[in-house]
């Protein structure tokens, strides 16, 4: 069977944070208050917690929307990190309010007896932000990899689509942006480090799986010397940096809405194009020796 004629890939399937998901166990939510693990657990579930972090996540929206952001930028909070002041507890219970309407009811009596200290909730608020981004990430994929790789379109164009919609979801999504604020207190904030950590290990996990099948369907294998794991951060880095530059608003060519290209999806190509071995067999380093010196030749 050729490679064009396998079965379809098998991507991740469609998850995200819902109610299906354990927080708890998930370790999204890890310092609610509680005496046992039982406690710990039906809290961190809760509809009151989801709704303070849903809120929290919705201020982080405004935060990077022109018309909310002034507003949003004071610290009322004690233990506020100084990044997050816009998270404040009374900011939180307002925006789950207004969320949850009058049905619902909150009280700040509930965020106290879920989180001991306002830090201990910007502690979980953080894990659960990135989490949200890895979710949001895993869904896009799954929408859209099998279609892409496996249908009428040619390798390159598929490519293309994948890298336009995964950097279009910095402009979309504000988990992509909060992840920026949580690196820059990652230094100074083990919680902050800790869920940076998971999170980079679970996106590794679903871009590997995608890329672990794309060459099994292609039948590609990597030049010695280089695998899977260099080729999968290297692509997370280019699009992280890419991301930066995007929603710092320069003027550059980043992304083709009309054509849904993208300078990630070059990127992703060319790296590509120079670890995959095209059966020469040589490591990358070779490669680029043999090249200059058939240049000096010419």
């Amino acid at each position: 069977m050729s490679p064009q004629q396998q079965e379809p890939l098998n991507l991740p399937a469609e998850v995200h944070l819902g109610a299906g998901l354990d927080l708890y166990d998930a370790k999204i939510v890890t310092n609610i208050s509680g005496r046992s693990a039982q406690t710990r657990r039906r809290l961190a579930n809760g509809r009151e917690t989801r709704a303070f972090l849903d809120a929290a996540l919705g201020l982080t929206t405004e935060l990077f929307t022109p018309a909310f952001s002034e507003q949003l930028l004071d610290n009322d909070e004690e233990d506020a990190r100084p990044v997050m002041s816009y998270l404040s507890r009374r900011k939180v219970l307002a925006k789950a309010r207004s969320n949850c309407g009058d049905d619902f009811p909150l009280s700040e009596n509930m965020m106290r007896h879920r989180w001991s200290t306002h830090g201990d909730f910007l502690a979980d608020f953080v894990s659960y932000a990135l989490a949200d981004k890895h979710w949001s990430l895993q869904i896009a994929l799954s929408r859209h990899g099998r279609e892409l790789l496996t249908a009428g379109e040619d390798f390159a164009a598929a490519v293309h689509r994948i890298a336009y919609e995964d950097l279009k979801l910095v402009l979309e999504l504000p988990a992509y942006r909060f992840q920026l604020l949580a690196v820059a207190t990652a230094q100074a904030d083990s919680a902050s480090a800790q869920a940076l950590a998971r999170m980079y290990k679970n996106l590794s996990k679903v871009w590997m799986s995608l890329y672990t099948g794309v060459f099994e369907h292609y039948g590609f294998e990597f030049r010695p010397g280089v695998g899977m794991e260099e080729f999968s951060i290297l692509l997370q880095a280019m699009a992280e940096g890419l991301g930066l530059r995007l929603i710092s608003g320069v003027d550059e060519p980043l992304l083709n809405h009309e054509q849904r290209t993208s300078l990630l999806g070059t990127a992703a190509l060319s790296l590509f194009l120079a670890m995959v071995d095209p059966g020469d067999g040589l490591t990358l380093e070779q490669t680029a020796e043999a090249a200059v010196h058939l240049r000096r030749r010419t």
